[in-house]
């Protein structure tokens, strides 16, 4: 059964720096970006996955897009789908896998992303309420690398 919920979706991103700290070197985060949005959607669940689906906003330069989460098996897939598939997107998110996704950027060719997946934390309680966090690493030839964090908060509408 599909209800409704209130959703919290934060993204930040990080470029990743390698300090030197004595013989060996620390992974240094810096902020570079950081978004939140707050949206309605529908959680419904359906053969042991949980499924949350939403509009994109105006606010996140994603008009006319829906996006469907499904968090299975200690597994988060995103897909996008927008207006004329000038949006879309199919990533998945899996906990010490490195995968490939492409992504479409409006007017621009696709590109393909290699994304590594640190961290999955699914702290959704028995009715669908709680956060969603996933720490991953976006990776663009050698000219485009940055480390992100996102939670998605499901809340009661």
């Amino acid at each position: 059964m599909k209800k409704n919920v209130n959703l919290k979706i934060t993204s930040t991103q990080y470029s990743e720096n390698l300090k030197p700290s004595g013989e060996a070197f620390l992974r240094e985060l810096e902020k570079e970006d950081f978004l939140e949005i707050l949206t309605e959607g529908t959680m419904y669940q359906k053969n042991n996955a949980r499924y949350i689906s939403y509009e994109e906003s105006e606010e996140a330069g994603l008009t006319d897009s829906h996006t469907l989460v499904k968090l299975s098996d200690g597994r988060l897939n995103i897909k996008r789908y927008g207006a004329d598939d000038d949006d879309g997107m199919d990533m998945t998110l899996e906990p010490g896998i490195l995968s490939i996704t492409r992504f479409q950027i409006p007017a621009m060719t696709p590109v393909s992303l290699e994304v590594y997946t640190n961290s999955l934390t699914d702290d959704l309680d028995e009715e669908g309420y709680g956060t969603i966090s996933v720490d991953y690493r976006i990776k663009f030839d050698q000219f485009f690398s940055r480390r992100n964090i996102l939670e998605i908060e499901v809340m009661p509408s």
